[in-house]
């Protein structure tokens, strides 16, 4: 009984300490400034434009950057004013996505330069503004995303750099030589928004 009643209390002990070390660094801070500032900015996203209809957050994959010290969503040193800007790679416009077949789905790969922290939404439209499924499974956004299907993939940048996209888009729903949008929106911690646009051919 004695052994039994160290053992809860070195368990007990330990557990203050690994708590007491954790909030020291900042951790348990981290991680609920991130949902809060990640939840105050999906209320404020609004439809990209009357075409393209209103973006649905429910459901989409909670995927985003890797947790690194002085990279908290909002922080100051990695943001600017105004909305972020999104370019192509080295600052020049972004070109036609790239596109390949393997097996059911079409590989649509692009990459594009994120200037500050900034919640990402990708799509991909049809010629009429229409979102299409789109596979998270095999899809990448700077890393692997998971999930089940959805018309929006959601993803965090908390290191303003250029991020390299691979969709997955079930290939029944491309016509072959049609053209087709890849469409990106980030909004940053104040809420301003900015788009891009990038075409391909299916």
């Amino acid at each position: 009984m004695k052994r039994v009643n160290k053992s809860r209390a070195f368990a007990a002990a330990l557990t203050v300490v690994l708590v007491a070390a954790l909030a020291a660094v900042g951790g348990v801070s981290y991680a609920a400034n991130a949902v809060t500032h990640v939840a105050h900015v999906a209320k404020k996203i609004v439809a990209p434009s009357s075409t393209h209809g209103a973006i649905v957050v429910k459901g989409l994959n909670a995927g985003g950057d890797q947790y690194r010290p002085g990279f908290g969503f909002g922080d100051p040193n990695h943001n600017h004013s105004g909305p972020p800007g999104l370019t192509g790679k080295d600052g020049e416009k972004t070109p036609p996505a790239q596109t390949s077949r393997t097996g059911k789905t079409v590989k649509v790969a692009t990459t594009i330069r994120v200037d500050e922290q900034a919640a990402l939404y990708i799509s991909v439209l049809d010629a009429n503004g229409n979102r299409l499924i789109l596979n998270q499974k095999g899809s990448k956004i700077g890393g692997a995303v998971s999930g089940v299907q959805v018309k929006t993939i959601h993803y965090v940048v908390l290191v303003p750099r250029s991020i390299p996209i691979q969709l997955q888009v079930p290939k029944n729903l491309l016509v072959k030589g049609q053209t087709y949008t890849l469409h990106v929106i980030a909004v940053d911690s104040d809420g301003n928004k900015s788009t891009s646009d990038i075409p391909f051919v299916a």
